[in-house]
């Protein structure tokens, strides 16, 4: 595990509470995790019918009643709340833009919202997901919700007794939920999640949503929902074999592109959500949005998506909590306890270093006195002979046997086999000629020009030393 693996999860160490509220066209089901630190425990489900969409007093009192009895004996989690709703009750358009906009998307957005949404700027609430950059230009998922149903629903759930934190998607609370259970094993995700008389089809890669679209499912015949799906696919570069197909409580027709299914996705919390009392088996599979919303309302959220207001968002997105805080408090202490010690140790350490290298400083010194002496003694070698054949005695009885009377040496240099002289003679073009006839000297010849001192010319010769 890297560091930066390692800080991401520490940061995710919570002691919290949530729950998550997924309103669906005829049914809504609720969903309750408590997280102690990593460990993340399902404590309840459940699932209430709806009256339909239309009987709209009829349905906020069931919708509060259900939510204020599941909340009502939840005391701890009412803090924490994530609305999942519809996909059609959102509006999700593409946006392409100059990539100069990249910088500043929020502002651009907000200039041009009017023009991408059928509503006024003052009457919609949106988030965005960039989708990627491709040569000059940049790709961008606007996902927007009318400002009334955004109040609506808040309203209603603070009469609950809850406090929102999130308003998501059914197709990014599914992902949330499939990518906790199964982790970084999961690649691209193809969603289809029924809402009534309409299916969604979202595809979800690299825990981002990619494009999401409602089609009403009478219209799903004649291939229309693979063209689309291939459709969403080749904007992403992405094969049909690359993708899981995932969906639940589909028509004949629709059910057969599904590889994970109802059954599969419900057994997928084995292992992840502590189950204890088994709540999910045999459950009514909408309660999988549910618990991916409660997800998000305890800091796992793996697809970030909030369509909240940009002031409830601030305030929902809160910095770390206490048991963040305590956690990395401690890992501050004992970083600093270890640091201190390691401080400690080292000057100890070098204490006891000194103290031997004060006691061996003589014996130091004694021995480089010696090796002193000893390459003096080895210089000295080098420069009285380089090799057994070669002796200076022997040089100076042939020279003085060579030289002529009249001439004489001021110095003389034996080294390496060669030997140097410096002198005066009547003629030393003589003393060349006389040097050259002894089997002892070789190469003899004239070191520097010859100059005239009185009737005797200075000379200075140089001569190998034949062994």
């Amino acid at each position: 595990m890297t560091l930066a693996d390692l800080t991401q999860r520490l940061s995710r160490a919570d002691l919290l509470d949530g729950i998550g509220v997924y309103v669906a066209p005829d049914r809504v089901a609720l969903a309750h995790l408590r997280k102690r630190l990593f460990r993340v425990q399902l404590l309840e489900v459940a699932v209430h019918p709806l009256p339909p969409p239309g009987e709209v007093d009829a349905r906020r009192q069931a919708l509060l009643e259900a939510v204020s009895h599941f909340a009502g004996v939840r005391r701890g989690a009412v803090q924490r709340a994530c609305i999942v709703l519809p996909r059609r009750a959102a509006m999700m358009t593409r946006v392409v833009l100059p990539a100069a906009a990249r910088d500043n998307l929020r502002e651009v957005l907000s200039y041009e919202i009017e023009n991408l949404v059928p509503l006024p700027k003052d009457e919609v609430h949106y988030q965005y997901v960039l989708r990627e950059q491709r040569g000059e230009r940049v790709e961008v998922l606007l996902a927007s919700l009318p400002r009334t149903v955004v109040e609506d629903y808040t309203t209603l759930l603070e009469q609950a007794g809850l406090r929102v934190r999130s308003l998501e998607l059914a197709c990014t609370a599914l992902a949330n939920y499939i990518l906790f259970c199964r982790g970084n094993e999961v690649g691209p995700l193809g969603l289809m999640i029924p809402e009534g008389d309409d299916l969604e089809l979202a595809l979800v890669h690299e825990h981002r949503l990619c494009s999401s679209q409602v089609m009403p499912m009478d219209r799903l015949t004649g291939g229309a929902l693979e063209q689309a799906f291939v459709r969403q696919l080749a904007e992403e570069q992405l094969q049909p074999s690359d993708v899981t197909m995932v969906g639940y409580g589909l028509p004949n027709g629709v059910a057969e592109y599904a590889q994970w299914k109802a059954e599969e996705l419900l057994a997928m919390a084995a292992g992840r959500l502590d189950d204890d009392d088994g709540r999910l088996a045999g459950m009514d599979a909408a309660v999988l949005p549910a618990i991916g919303g409660a997800l998000a309302a305890v800091r796992e959220q793996a697809v970030p998506l909030n369509l909240l207001p940009d002031d409830q968002r601030r305030a929902a997105e809160d910095g770390p909590s206490l048991a963040t805080m305590g956690l990395a408090s401690l890992a501050l202490v004992l970083v600093l306890v270890f640091g201190l010690s390691m401080l400690v140790k080292e000057r100890l350490l070098l204490r006891d270093v000194e103290a031997q290298v004060a006691e061996l400083q003589p014996k130091v010194r004694e021995v480089r006195s010696l090796q002193d002496e000893i390459d003096h003694i080895q210089e000295q070698l080098k420069i009285l002979g380089s090799g057994e054949d070669v002796r200076a005695t022997r040089v100076l009885r042939d020279l003085t046997e060579l030289v002529p009377k009249e001439a004489y040496l001021t110095t003389l240099t034996l080294r390496q086999g060669k030997v140097t002289m410096d002198g005066q003679a009547t003629l030393a073009s003589d003393l060349i000629t006389t040097l050259e006839k002894s089997k002892r000297f070789r190469q003899v010849q004239f070191s520097s020009p010859t100059t005239r001192a009185g009737d005797k010319e200075r000379f200075a010769l140089s001569a190998e030393v034949a062994r």
